[in-house]
């Protein structure tokens, strides 16, 4: 009944509070003044009517009109008027949260006359826009190298991480990491403004697609579906919230009344291998690859790498090994007498173990259909009855084949659309997804992810320091199986009152599911001869879940130990209420009640063969958190002058019941933890928060704006960061949630100025200011007393971005269109308090005095920029033949992507107050589509082809290897002793060429010996030496001065670079190319 209490209070509070309820922009406004043209007097009664649709108005005294709920495109407006010649204005553009100024000065007629076509001047200047905001239409997604929103997202500046998320394009670390804090990582890679992608609001035609558990944006969307795309970089309005950053607002077709719409892509590329390859780079699966050769190389794979022929450069590139010798004597040795081998015996079976392929057979591909218009037959009698539905598939192949192959995701979207009377619409829509995966055994801190693009499961297999590593490489288990499903179904009933004033009610469900599991158990049938006499089972592949050995390979239940039955559930009730209530004020208020069904059920599984599954660390929790709104805000416009203001107060209660103790009392949080013992327990405090928003667009002239906007903007932390309490297999407390965390803060300010020159180019600039505070953290506690430590959540994190943005636009073209933007962002982060809380005084003291645990994190700026253009020819140009324009309807679409190379820290003398004293080498993509489109009658066809890193650019990816850095040619500094030079973090030896170990001394004492294989680089004097091995000469003869045209040929080929060990995966995204087509039709007409 306290629970019930608890739901129920609140949301009558908000029922009571109704008559001010907003649905989130998925709309436009056209309003403008009717006028006598020979007079320009106003008229009063004039007709204005948006052709195909039931929206209109009829102009007031002062011959002004309004339109609201117009949703976003391209209209025909006509205008009457009694004694006037009718009036059609085409081409006008409605964007989402904007208003489209047409005024239109009728022309008075004694007698009828034919009726007068006008084309609308698009203002390429917003000017009721207060805030940083672009509108991608359907015709700019169709012309990119696409297949994802979340791709066009990641073109606009301010916004990193997005456009990497296209198959097979690699790009540099934004190095915004939910893992510093202890979160999960979300929102496809996307990061605005320095934010976390768990920062980002993301709707579909108003409905927020957000998994409840931990705040990722649900961004798989079909391109055929989507109208157009609004993205808001900041100065969100008050009808806004739980977002930080940025808001993506997609908006998809509505099917139509009169006829069919359809459009079918699918693209292709033809099997190829994810990594570059050739120059002597190996398949990891031969036999003298960075993981096999000690195994295979008659030099040492006998007598081990210890006391073969390699020197220590060779040995330290491979993993260390003892010998088939050695592995033949053991086994003769350990009183098995079925396990006796002789080496080449032991050799073979090892051969078996790791017979494991590469597998570069299969195709990636995506699917992406859209479908819609009238329901047949009972249609018209239920309002028109109308419906769109859409189709994504995915799948890329991964880097290499671990306990999946591939990657998958599919999702269906469906969407019902009635005219239940002329003045009220009926909604319904359905999205139903799910992802195929393989997920990651999470850290200490709770962080885990699910591998995908080729640099995450590189990072993870490619590192082979010991034996033991290669049952990563050569099994199936090293990884869970994952699938993640969801399930979104939306309702929302729109009535207009009249052409000023409509209402909305809508109600939203979002379920996520998660299986994370292993992969099929083992067969243990000793039933594969490998050599006479000798059986083996299935090993590596299956999962056992006892420790098991190969004769090299080792492996079983400590590799694929993550499981996740979690069931997230949220429901979202809202109201709105929009009027214009004079020319010159439009009106909202709205409200909202989400609540959640939160079930966890995660963790560990603990490692050392008990046939039963024993947790390690686990999650089980279920509970009932919600969040409730209101907000009312203006937008007030005049010719000169648009000001938005708003409020929106927010409330948050996590309804639950949480344990107040003291942070280090044994008895709970040691492995002295008894469950049937109570302990004290509080109700979670409910949160009530005010946010002011504000915007301002003032146009200077007709061809410039400026805009100011500041807002303060709230929102939850992540659920399964607040309700986490997590125990060690011995009770002992490893992680704990705080429900009565607060609210984490951004307060906002942008400043930006448009400007249009050379008739038709926008520029536009925009400054921001981002100051975040109590944002989400973890705090770790010791206790030397008691002998146990944990992570607790807390909100001690701040953050302050500060940055600009420049871009130069060009949106319409016969022949070309295109934009560049750079973005240059500092981002600062600290924690308030200790990171650390000690019970020993004594303890705590040493760690504050250490100074640099306080220091706040400055990583030098990366500026960026990206440009894109499109080449057209039109589709009327050049020579026709059989009735077509063979040189009319190709495309050349280019994307260009730069940033600055990253600043590191490369500090081997361990130096106190070094930071990011070396730079990386800068990042540059390019990706291109070439399509040409045909036309015949109602069809269109697109034939095209995607290249993606069009110019096949290495890009060394692992650069964090110790012997990599050492060899590097730095510039000169006394905090490091490597060679001076220019060389740049991620700097490569070309593949081919052969290595030649550089080393360096300060001083060269000729008296004693040396190797004879590295160049001596003598830091005092600057010469380079080699000792050369001559028995028969004095020792300090035989160190000789290196030809300088020597010098200089290692120099230009970098051949002194010790790359990573890693060799298979130096270089990853090689070119690839995508086939595609695309087929539409459009019967509506």
């Amino acid at each position: 009944m306290k629970q019930l209490k608890k739901v129920v209070v609140p949301v009558l509070l908000f029922i009571f509070i109704i008559t001010s309820p907003v649905w989130p922009g998925t709309t436009g406004k056209i309003a403008g003044i009717i006028t006598d043209k020979s007079t320009e007097e106003t008229l009063m009664g004039a007709a204005i009517v948006v052709v195909g649709t039931k929206l209109g108005a009829v102009s007031d005294a002062n011959g002004q009109y309004t339109i609201l709920d117009v949703p976003p495109g391209n209209y025909t407006l006509q205008i009457s008027f009694v004694g006037f010649r009718n009036t059609t204005i085409k081409e006008v553009r409605v964007n989402i949260d904007q208003t489209t100024r047409i005024d239109v000065a009728l022309e008075s007629t004694a007698i009828e006359l034919s009726e007068m076509t006008i084309l609308a001047q698009r203002p390429i200047i917003k000017e009721d826009v207060a805030t940083s905001v672009v509108n991608v239409t359907d015709k700019e997604v169709k012309e990119l190298p696409i297949t994802s929103v979340v791709s066009a997202v990641g073109l606009q500046a301010g916004i990193r991480g997005g456009w990497g998320g296209s198959p097979g394009y690699a790009s540099q670390p934004t190095f915004v990491s939910n893992y510093t804090r202890g979160k999960v990582s979300v929102g496809g890679g996307l990061s605005i403004r320095g934010g976390d992608g768990d920062n980002i609001l993301f709707q579909v035609d108003g409905v927020t697609l957000r998994d409840p558990r931990n705040n990722e944006p649900i961004t798989q969307v079909a391109l055929s579906s989507v109208k157009e795309i609004s993205v808001e970089r900041g100065g969100f309005n008050a009808e806004y919230g739980q977002v930080r950053s940025g808001i993506v607002n997609v908006v998809t077709r509505e099917g139509s009344k009169q006829g069919y719409y359809g459009n079918f892509q699918v693209r292709m590329s033809p099997p190829a291998a994810k990594y570059y390859k050739g120059d002597g780079i190996l398949d990891v699966t031969d036999p003298y690859s960075f993981a096999l050769r000690p195994f295979f190389d008659p030099d040492v794979c006998w007598t081990g790498t210890g006391n073969g022929k390699w020197d220590e450069y060779t040995r330290r590139q491979y993993p260390e090994f003892m010998g088939w010798n050695e592995i033949s004597s053991i086994l003769c040795t350990d009183n098995d007498p079925d396990n006796d081998l002789t080496p080449l015996g032991a050799q073979r079976v090892f051969e078996y173990e790791t017979r494991k392929k590469q597998s570069n057979n299969k195709p990636d591909y995506d699917i992406d259909a859209g479908f819609g218009g009238p329901i047949p037959v009972v249609g018209s009698y239920l309002g028109d009855l109308r419906f769109f539905t859409s189709y994504r598939s995915n799948r890329d192949m991964l880097l290499f084949p671990v306990t999946r192959e591939d990657y998958h995701d599919y999702n269906w979207a469906m969407q019902l659309v009635s005219d239940i009377t002329p003045s009220m619409k009926l909604r319904l829509s359905s999205l139903i997804g799910k992802q195929y995966t393989i997920r990651h055994n999470w850290d200490a801190t709770g962080t885990y992810f699910y591998p995908h693009w080729p640099t995450e499961i590189a990072g993870i297999i490619s590192y082979v320091s010991s034996t033991a590593d290669l049952g990563g490489i050569f099994s199936d288990y090293n990884f869970c199986l994952s699938d993640i499903g969801q399930r979104s179904f939306a309702g929302r009933l729109t009535h207009t009152l009249n052409s000023t004033t409509f209402y909305e009610i809508s109600v939203e469900t979002f379920r996520r599911d998660y299986f994370t599991r292993p992969a099929a158990i083992r067969d243990t049938s000793a039933k594969y001869e490998v050599i006479p006499g000798f059986y083996e089972d299935s090993n590596p592949f299956g999962y056992w879940p006892y420790d098991s050995y190969g004769i090299i390979l080792t492996g079983g239940q400590h590799f694929a130990r993550a499981r996740d039955n979690t069931v997230v559930n949220s429901t979202t009730v809202k109201a709105d209420f929009t009027s214009q209530v004079n020319f010159h004020n439009l009106v909202k208020a709205g409200i909202e009640y989400n609540y959640n069904d939160l079930d966890f059920d995660y963790g560990t599984i603990a490692s050392g063969g008990q046939a039963a599954e024993k947790y390690n660390n686990r999650v089980q929790m279920h509970v009932y958190p919600y969040r409730a709104a209101a907000y009312i805000q203006d937008k007030l416009e005049t010719k000169g002058f648009t000001m938005n203001a708003g409020l929106r107060l927010d409330y948050s209660n996590s309804n639950s019941n949480w344990w107040a103790l003291d942070p280090f009392y044994a008895a709970f949080f040691s492995s002295n933890y008894n469950s049937s013992k109570a302990f004290k327990t509080e109700d979670a405090k409910g949160q009530w928060q005010l946010s002011p928003r504000l915007g301002v667009a003032h146009p200077i002239t007709e061809n410039s704006k400026l805009f100011f906007n500041y807002g303060h903007f709230r929102q939850v932390p992540q659920y399964e960061s607040l309700f986490r309490i997590e125990r060690t297999s011995t009770q002992s407390m490893s992680s704990y949630g705080n429900p009565n965390l607060i609210l984490s803060k951004t307060i906002s300010y942008e400043l930006g100025f448009d400007y249009i020159f050379m008739e038709g180019l926008l520029l536009q600039a925009a400054a921001f200011y981002n100051d975040i505070t109590d944002q989400q953290d973890f705090t770790q506690y010791i206790s030397s007393a008691s002998g146990f430590s944990y992570t607790a959540t807390s909100a001690n994190n701040y953050q302050d971005t500060r940055g600009f943005e420049l871009t130069l636009r060009k949106t319409a073209g016969t022949w070309f269109s295109g934009f560049i933007n750079y973005t240059y962002q500092v981002n600062t982060t600290g924690h308030f308090g200790s990171s650390r809380v000690y019970d020993n005084p004594s303890d705590q003291k040493r760690w504050d005095e250490a100074t640099v645990n306080l220091y706040q994190d400055r990583p030098i700026p990366q500026p960026y920029a990206r440009a894109n253009f499109s080449l057209y020819t039109p589709a009327d140009f050049g020579p026709e033949i059989l009735g077509h324009k063979i040189l009319g309807g190709f495309l050349l679409n280019v994307v260009l992507d730069w940033q600055e190379g990253y600043w590191t820290t490369w500090n081997p003398k361990g130096l106190p107050s070094v930071a990011y004293n070396v730079q990386a080498v800068d990042y540059f993509g390019a990706n291109l589509r070439f399509q040409k489109n045909i036309n015949i009658g109602k069809f269109d066809f697109g034939l095209f082809m995607d290249i993606s890193n069009l110019f096949n650019t290495l890009r060394l990816w692992n650069t964090g290897d110790q012997e990599y850095m050492e060899s590097l040619h730095l510039p000169k500094s006394s905090q490091y002793d490597n060679i001076p030079g220019d060389d740049k973090v991620g700097a490569y030896r070309e593949p081919g060429v052969e290595f030649q170990p550089m080393e360096y001394q300060n001083q060269i004492d000729i008296t004693k010996t040396g190797k004879t294989r590295p160049i001596y680089y003598e830091g005092k004097t600057g010469i380079y030496w080699q000792y050369i091995d001559n028995q028969s000469i004095p020792v300090n003869e035989r160190w000789v001065k290196v030809d300088q045209a020597r010098i200089d040929k290692i120099n230009e080929d970098k051949a002194y670079i010790d790359m990573p060990n890693a060799s298979t995966y130096w270089f990853l995204d090689p070119r690839k190319i995508y086939f595609g087509l695309r087929v539409s039709f459009n019967f509506t007409d």
